[in-house]
């Protein structure tokens, strides 16, 4: 809450190119939102609708109502929130129309018999964005880590550099092919898989498959061509550049590329309305969709 970093996802698909054009003013006008105030002021209420807090009766008066909600034909909604750090506020919200009227007493115990349950859902929907973000950025700048059995064929593969089922390419075949098993030591090699040039890291494992760690050797100025050629400024492209290399918070990538942490934070508002996207993750995501072009061919060829 004190940094003003709010993040949501939506459903309906449909409703999220609105979304995307809504969030300036959902960031700068959610302090109104009675339902915020009452979590933060007593928290462990559990669910509730704007009709059990103070200040529910007002809120299509509120900036928040007349800018982001009304837009969508949200009058009434239900919220329950879930464990989180301090200041920081996590919830599932319903939503519905005027004509549908207002949630329940019903719907209120079922979110509340439901709560347990969302939390554990909200857990393993971030640690799989993270887990995306991750991936996505070793694909492009970090390492990739896949294990190859004794026959050549790809057991795993992170972020999708080898294909798993298939024999790996000829090229990486001979290196470890020429891995000192024995010996369980590391070896480093630069080689071509299709038309692009990798750096690979051996691990050999006595007892199991062996490890390979692969890095593409990748242009950072292409990457930015591309992105402009998507409708991103020259800074935009830097800003997602930064975010996919280093998954950083707005201050550490404001002192990467030296400007202020709100300068940042308008970039990246300016980036999802571009991109079509609400999230950092889904901006580092895209940024893999629109360089994918330049990853090598599916390795089942050699």
């Amino acid at each position: 809450m004190a940094t003003r970093d709010f993040r949501y996802e939506m459903a309906p698909e449909s409703e999220v190119a609105i979304a995307v054009r809504l969030k300036p003013q959902y960031d700068e006008y959610f302090h109104q939102h009675p339902l915020n105030k009452a979590a933060q002021s007593t928290p462990g209420l559990g669910a509730i609708r704007l009709c059990d807090v103070e200040g529910g009766e007002s809120f299509t008066d509120t900036d928040l109502f007349r800018y982001f909600y009304a837009p969508f034909d949200v009058r009434f909604q239900l919220v329950v929130e879930l464990p989180s750090p301090p200041d920081v506020v996590v919830a599932y919200a319903l939503n519905r129309s005027a004509r549908l009227g207002e949630f329940s007493d019903r719907d209120v115990a079922v979110m509340n018999a439901m709560s347990g349950h969302l939390a554990m859902h909200h857990r393993l929907a971030l640690d799989g964005e993270r887990a995306r973000l991750v991936d996505a950025e070793m694909d492009r700048h970090a390492w990739a880590v896949a294990s190859v059995r004794s026959d050549g064929i790809v057991e795993a593969s992170s972020s999708g550099v080898l294909t798993v089922g298939i024999r790996v390419p000829e090229s990486l075949a001979s290196i470890i092919g020429e891995s000192d098993l024995a010996s369980g030591e590391e070896s480093r090699h630069e080689l071509a898989i299709g038309t692009q040039r990798w750096q690979c890291i051996v691990h050999p494992v006595r007892l199991g498959p062996t490890v390979l760690l692969l890095r593409r050797q990748q242009d950072g100025d292409t990457d930015s061509v591309t992105l402009m050629e998507a409708g991103l400024t020259r800074r935009q492209a830097e800003v997602v550049i930064a975010l996919a290399r280093t998954g950083g918070s707005n201050n550490e990538i404001a002192h990467e590329l030296g400007m202020s942490a709100s300068t940042v934070k308008k970039h990246l508002e300016g980036i999802f309305r571009t991109l079509q996207v609400t999230s950092r993750a889904a901006a580092v995501l895209r940024l893999h969709e629109l360089t994918a072009s330049g990853s090598p061919p599916s390795p089942g060829g050699g």
